[in-house]
């Protein structure tokens, strides 16, 4: 799982996600809510006076208030059931200024959206959660802050929406637990980007990737355990890359930007920390892990824009809330990208999916070197898998001396929900490899018109039927890739 040479490459790698929309928008949710609008009327005003469209009658709910005309409390309600799975597993993105296309912070805000949000927790589309247990993969450890519904909770939103999502008694009001922040608790120092930079489209080109460098200002070591990435202009900044340039060889760039600068860091040698997406929650290391930044050292943000195609938009603030302490926590953490374009053999050749293919396989192996010392411990602490809009499956498994053992299995991928996966777990509880340990991966891609990914993909192109797609960056491009985070204590790269 440690490779002393890190790759680099990465392109619309995703981290710590609730969504992918750069923009606000959440394509899912607003094609439901359209379709719901359409057969329900007026969200505000609905049909019979419910703003779900359904029918109500005075004997099951009452056209104000949350009770029967008996005063019997009408069960579930908001108060007393729905507001807490709300705030602990949809308020996140349901906020205002938030990625989604709505706000569910309180009542009178959640209760037009009633039977959209009992379809979709039905169908799973929400809370998004791609991270599936399945027949073929058993992760070794519970998923830290993993919003799922248990099926009784489900049953629950439908409940209520069938009732007209009646309100209940506030006196009642079950208490609700803190949303999860977005914000990193105690930062040490804000940094931001010294340039600003403009964003337009042009031609048919919407995706620019330009290369920020910052200066954290430490004269000393810092051990960084906590990072927040700042936006400065929501519309455009899709998502974010984050390289520690020890030798400041950034510093040359005239204003602290290098345009166009790919997928990667801009520069060589640069270390592959964390990333960030809208939404996505702050990149805390688990309790003793930390991640050294040399004194002097750059930090550079490869920021993928994508325009609005409505005219010119300016990033003046993007940047980075950090944490870090002066001395080295017990367990240091690197990043290593296995498959394509990262480190390991393919065990088919070239990447390469041809047209018409609805279920075509590639498969990649790397072997744990042997540098790692017997009494060493290197542990599992994340996981990420990536794919573009062929891939409809990922699956990534370790095959060690105590048998097979799997880290993260993505059965329904959407590239518009990306996410890494933190195990909950503390770190010397945490999955432990070995020298030799083999890590599978295995990428299922449908290159067919029944994809809708792939139908995205060639409108983005101006194609109308699939080609053959290989290893690349682009939007006629694919790759097979998993990000895997560990910590090591016993010795050093």
């Amino acid at each position: 799982m440690v490779s002393a040479s890190r790759p680099l490459l990465l392109t619309s790698l995703v981290l710590f996600a609730c969504g992918e929309s750069g923009n606000g928008t959440d394509s899912a949710a607003t094609t439901a809510a359209t379709e719901a609008s359409e057969t329900a009327g007026d969200p505000t005003g609905g049909s019979d006076g419910d703003p779900t469209g359904n029918p109500t009658t005075t004997e099951s709910v009452p056209t104000t208030g949350g009770t029967t005309e008996g005063g019997e409390d009408v069960r579930p309600n908001w108060h007393q059931d729905i507001a807490p799975l709300v705030t602990a597993s949809c308020q996140t993105c349901h906020a205002p200024g938030g990625i989604a296309p709505f706000s569910l912070m309180t009542y009178d805000e959640a209760k037009p959206w009633a039977a959209l949000m009992a379809a979709d927790v039905e169908q799973g589309l929400m809370p998004p959660w791609h991270a599936l247990e399945t027949d073929v993969c058993q992760p070794p450890l519970p998923y830290l802050h993993d919003p799922r519904l248990s099926d009784d909770q489900k049953a629950m939103f439908q409940d209520w929406a069938d009732l007209g999502a009646p309100q209940g008694d506030p006196a009642l009001a079950a208490p609700l637990p803190p949303p999860p922040s977005l914000d990193l608790a105690n930062p040490t120092k804000s940094i931001t980007m010294t340039t600003p930079v403009d964003i337009d489209k042009v031609g048919n080109s919407l995706d620019f990737f330009h290369c920020l460098s910052l200066d954290p200002g430490n004269a000393a070591p810092v051990y960084v355990d906590g990072i927040q990435v700042l936006a400065g202009n929501p519309k455009i900044v899709h998502h974010v890359l984050i390289y520690v340039d020890a030798g400041a060889d950034s510093a040359s760039w005239p204003g602290g930007v290098k345009q166009n600068c790919g997928g990667g860091a801009g520069i060589g040698n640069a270390q592959l920390i964390g990333g960030w997406v809208p939404g996505g929650m702050p990149m805390v290391a688990p309790a003793g892990v930390s991640t050294e930044l040399p004194a002097g050292a750059r930090l550079i943000l490869n920021v993928h824009y994508h325009a609005t195609g409505g005219g010119p938009e300016t990033d003046s603030a993007t940047g980075l809330a950090l944490r870090w302490t002066d001395a080295p926590a017990e367990w240091s953490t690197y990043f290593t990208l296995i498959g394509a374009p990262g480190v390991g053999d393919s065990l088919a050749g070239p990447l390469m999916i041809p047209a018409g293919e609805d279920a075509h396989v590639e498969e990649y192996e790397y072997v744990v070197p042997d540098n790692i010392p017997a009494l060493a411990d290197v542990r599992v602490w994340t996981v990420l898998n990536h794919m573009h809009k062929v891939g409809v499956d990922m699956r990534v498994w370790v095959e060690g001396a105590g048998g097979d053992t799997c880290l993260l299995h993505t059965p329904k991928w959407d590239f518009n929900w990306q996410r890494s996966y933190q195990y909950d777990a503390p770190i010397d509880q945490s999955f432990r490899v070995r020298a030799g340990d083999r890590v599978r991966l295995r990428c299922v891609y449908n290159n067919t018109m029944t994809n809708p990914g792939v139908v995205e993909m060639l409108a983005e192109a101006g194609l109308d039927a699939p080609v053959d797609v290989g290893l690349g960056e682009g939007t006629l491009d694919e790759m097979c890739l998993t990000g895997v985070g560990v910590a090591i204590k016993g010795f050093s790269l």
